[in-house]
């Protein structure tokens, strides 16, 4: 079976969790003995190895990355129709970039299978106050609602999905999988709360930092928390927000922002974390909470996340996430027994394994794909 994934961003590039989750699609799509090729943008890479507009095998994977100084990115376009020609079946990723349409409207002429993948940019969130992007989605519908399976990482996208383009839109519900690190050696010593991923107000960073200066068990304790992440210029303002809520209450020693963490770096933190954060208003997915369960740490996730799964498996906790709500379960978790939390520990691994291990799961998409 020949595969293309047309996308704006791939592995190694370094913004964006969808560029990580399509390659380890792609990898494990490999493994199956499909021919997978991927066309995306030439951005946010360091790679020595990657020359753009040069054809590139990465594991197994046949990239092309376009260079390209504009939004439209016609490289992108050009490239994947020529490769659309080659291919059983095409894979989009996101509806915002906007190569993607003009991809799929070849691939349908084409008569070729597609499934598209809108990545939470149904979510009221991301549309509700741009008319471009509504009337946008009208013409995704006109054109694509009968032809294409859409994909869903979660129930509440799915209805996103279904309500936007459609109550017959045939949708594929299979979460994001993973190559799951290898396990890192906890350091005990270690006493900290986590939260990585983005400085941006959707992932309600203000309600957990309250919750904790609400928290009497945090503020008397040895804890600290830390947020790992970077900060796009448009959330600057809340970025100082945030210093400054932290600055008010004399917490500047307790509450730290770390800046971007990759790799190694990155598991080590998550394994020696005693709990880690997802609070977000809405999230599609959220692969950071795949990346904690992996290393055995626990995680609290808000009920705008898709992560019921947290309780089912009694590896973390799935909440409200305003600010008196947080700081109830922080209060919870740092008084749970060490054999409880152990538990919750194992739970935590064998949950991010069995639900989440790509290499174990990709039958799922090949189902999908044929």
């Amino acid at each position: 079976m020949k595969i293309l994934i047309s996308t704006g961003l791939f592995y190694p590039s370094k913004l964006g969790g969808p560029a990580n989750t399509l390659y380890w699609l792609a990898k494990g799509l490999v493994s199956k003995g499909c021919d997978v090729s991927v066309v995306s943008m030439y951005k946010y890479i360091e790679d020595e190895r990657i020359t753009p507009d040069k054809w590139t095998v990465v594991d197994g994977i046949k990239t092309l990355y376009c260079s390209t100084k504009t939004k439209f990115a016609h490289k992108v376009i050009w490239q994947s129709i020529k490769e659309v020609k080659k291919c059983d079946t095409l894979i989009l990723s996101s509806f915002h970039f906007i190569p993607c349409f003009f991809v799929g409207l070849y691939a349908l002429i084409s008569k070729k299978r597609i499934i598209w993948s809108p990545r939470g940019e149904l979510f009221d969130s991301a549309i509700s106050k741009n008319k471009f992007k509504k009337i946008y989605i009208r013409f995704i519908k006109l054109f694509f609602a009968k032809s294409v399976i859409f994909h869903a990482t979660s129930e509440a996208e799915k209805e996103k999905i279904q309500t936007h383009l459609g109550k017959n839109a045939e949708t594929a519900l299979i979460p994001n999988y993973m190559e799951l690190p290898e396990k890192q050696e906890r350091n005990t010593s270690e006493k900290y709360l986590l939260y990585v991923g983005r400085i941006a107000p959707i992932k309600a960073l203000d309600n957990l930092v309250n919750g904790l200066i609400k928290s009497e068990k945090f503020i008397n304790s040895d804890y600290q928390l830390f947020l790992a992440g970077g900060c796009e210029e448009k959330f600057h303002n809340f970025h100082e927000l945030l210093l400054k809520i932290i600055s008010e209450n004399n917490l500047s020693e307790k509450i730290i922002f770390l800046g971007n963490v990759e790799g190694q770096e990155k598991n080590s933190l998550y394994a020696n974390a005693y709990f880690a954060f997802l609070v977000s208003h809405s999230e599609n997915f959220g692969n950071v909470v795949i990346e904690s369960l992996a290393q055995g740490t626990p995680v609290i996730a808000s009920k705008g996340t898709p992560w019921q799964v947290l309780e089912k498996t009694n590896s973390g906790y799935w909440i409200e996430n305003d600010a008196e709500n947080i700081a109830k379960y922080v209060d919870e978790i740092l008084q749970l027994n060490d054999e409880k939390y152990e538990t919750m520990r194992k739970n935590a691994f064998d949950c991010s394994h069995k639900y989440f291990d790509i290499y174990k799961n990709i039958d799922k998409w090949v189902e999908v794909l044929e």
